[in-house]
């Protein structure tokens, strides 16, 4: 039986059920996903009702507006490829943060059909606001590394180089 309030047990239990259907798997791969997922879904989580919800936005108008805001200007494929989301959903949440006016999109190139993006002034003091309370909620939930924290985030760069290699 598991116990709901355990994590633990909850990890548990799925490697056993994976064992028992898959005896080959490699059960600390399927333990390191399944952990990485379920961290990943409650920082998530976490930032969206701590965070973003209260600034107005989504996760992904976040994640949009904050990787304009460290390139200064980038076309809405870059944004996608840096954010994480598909062009489909760039293009959406880029209508959303435009009709509220945090975002504003030029066609300044000689190829009239490249759009660029860039933060109204706006957007920028109110993501510059939303972030400085987005890092209160990160350096909170990943307190329990203390100076372990450091060397989670080599292995997770490790585990993004990985992607494209």
């Amino acid at each position: 039986m598991i116990n709901p309030g355990s994590s633990d047990g909850f990890e548990s239990a799925a490697a056993q059920q994976v064992a028992t259907t898959h005896p080959d798997a490699d059960l600390l791969a399927l333990r390191a996903s399944f952990n990485l997922v379920r961290l990943s879904t409650m920082l998530v989580h976490r930032l969206e009702s701590q965070v973003h919800r209260e600034a107005g936005w989504s996760m992904a108008g976040f994640r949009v507006m904050f990787c304009v805001w460290v390139a200064g200007e980038m076309e809405p494929r870059e944004i996608a490829r840096y954010s994480g989301l598909s062009r489909a959903a760039v293009s959406s949440v880029l209508n959303t943060l435009e009709r509220d006016g945090l975002v504003e999109r030029h066609r300044e190139s000689a190829d009239r059909r490249l759009v660029t993006v860039r933060l109204t002034a706006t957007g920028e003091e109110r993501l510059a606001a939303a972030y400085g309370r987005e890092n209160d909620v990160e350096t909170a939930f990943f307190a329990r590394l203390g100076p372990d924290l450091e060397q989670f985030v080599e292995l997770m760069r490790r585990l993004l180089r990985g992607r494209t290699e």
